[in-house]
């Protein structure tokens, strides 16, 4: 059975490999974890852009508490990125 996770975003569960990861690194800046196997609690958020804009929206209006301590300019910018490639698929 694969495991389950659940967008930060919209809140859907889906399989793990149907999401993008983001953990913090070190210095509490966002990274995303490609592979799923950096072992530290992270997030999960759909791989579409309506949930990376939602995500995005929620972060600037500071109205989300993370399970994870990361800055939130670090973590905006993991957003553009991932929000740049979903535009490009």
């Amino acid at each position: 059975m694969k495991p389950i996770r659940c967008c930060v975003a919209c809140k859907s569960r889906k399989n793990k490999e149907e999401f993008f990861r983001i953990v913090a690194d070190k210095n509490n800046n966002a990274i995303i974890d490609k592979n799923q196997n950096i072992n530290t609690r992270g997030i999960y958020v759909c791989k579409n852009k309506q949930c990376i804009t939602n995500l995005e929206k929620i972060i600037l209006k500071n109205r989300m508490k993370l399970k994870i301590n990361v800055e939130n300019e670090s973590m905006l910018e993991v957003l553009r990125e991932l929000g740049e490639e979903i535009w490009e698929n």
